[in-house]
């Protein structure tokens, strides 16, 4: 029996992006097609996608064993930890399902749960589905239950500390050209907030770029010192608070002054607009004031 790709996909634990990109990058897949050109999977195929998640969420790279033979496949799965097969947990669907269940697991200090909440949502949406329509709204929706007393700082740093390491970690499976662009990101010297920071840096990761991340709170001499040494194609910093500090202004002036001019500059967060009105003859540096901003500035830096 064969079925489509969103069954497949919903019976597998990997998403419908990440099968069509196994099947387009590695060839560890061939399904078969109707006339109208509809993927069809048959149970082997089903099988070989779950064999390939439960070894890709455990260390291997995704080209490394996309090529074996199914029954390869599930030997190595074997001398995996048991329950590696299992089917994701939960009946969660929609990005608003998600986050709910998120902040549900924040408020139980429960670090465990969200893992398995943003793993979930990764697999089901993608990694762009999941930064875009999970983490994204789930940082702002626990900046404003925390401003309103519905949260407690511990359960601010639970979250921030869980959010961090999906951030911090490649998808399993994903790989880079070797001559991919090189991409610095940081904030500068003050600014203390890097969840930002590590939107930015998964982000551009997804979108092919080599991401060197430098961490919060770094002076700017050092954040062009690194982008030189590493021939970086661009930089990018994330701006949270204060608004509008001449400090930070100045900063930002000193880091372009640095930065050789083939290199770009890209300013993003939620102080970025603000910022922005302070340089208003300033051309060479690219501003961002949200995940698509930030999207089309890398497309833009490339060219």
């Amino acid at each position: 029996m064969s079925v489509s790709i969103q069954r497949a996909s919903q019976a597998s634990g990997v998403s419908s992006h990440v099968i069509r990109i196994w099947e387009r990058r590695y060839n560890a897949l061939n399904p078969s097609r109707t006339l109208t050109n509809r993927r069809m999977y048959c149970d082997e195929a089903v099988l070989r996608l779950k064999l390939l998640r439960a070894l890709t969420e455990n260390g291997q790279r995704i080209g490394r064993v996309a090529g074996l033979p199914t029954p390869e496949l599930e030997e190595l799965v074997k001398k995996l930890p048991a329950g590696a097969l299992a089917a994701p947990a939960g009946d969660l669907e929609s990005p608003e399902q998600f986050v709910d269940a998120a902040m549900a697991a924040s408020k139980k200090y429960d670090s465990d749960a969200l893992r398995g909440v943003l793993v979930h949502a990764r697999r089901q949406l993608g990694q762009r589905g999941m930064l875009h329509q999970v983490i994204c709204p789930l940082i702002m929706r626990i900046g404003d239950h925390w401003q309103q007393g519905k949260l407690r700082p511990s359960h601010e740093h639970v979250a921030t500390a869980v959010i961090r390491e999906m951030l911090l970690t490649p998808v399993p499976g994903s790989q880079l050209a070797e001559h991919a662009p090189e991409l610095i990101v940081g904030t500068p010297a003050g600014e203390m907030h890097e969840l930002g920071a590590l939107i930015v840096a998964a982000s551009a990761r997804d979108l092919g770029w080599h991401v060197t991340y430098l961490g919060p709170n770094l002076p700017v001499e050092e954040i062009a010192a690194c982008a030189i040494a590493r021939n970086a194609r661009a930089v990018a910093l994330s701006v949270v608070y204060p608004e509008k500090c001449p400090v930070i202004e100045d900063k930002l002036r000193r880091l372009r002054e640095l930065l050789p001019a083939v290199t770009g500059l890209i300013v993003g967060g939620r102080a970025a607009e603000g910022y922005r009105q302070c340089f208003p003859a300033e051309t060479r540096i690219l501003w961002a004031s949200c995940l698509h901003g930030l999207d089309e500035a890398l497309v833009k830096v490339q060219r």
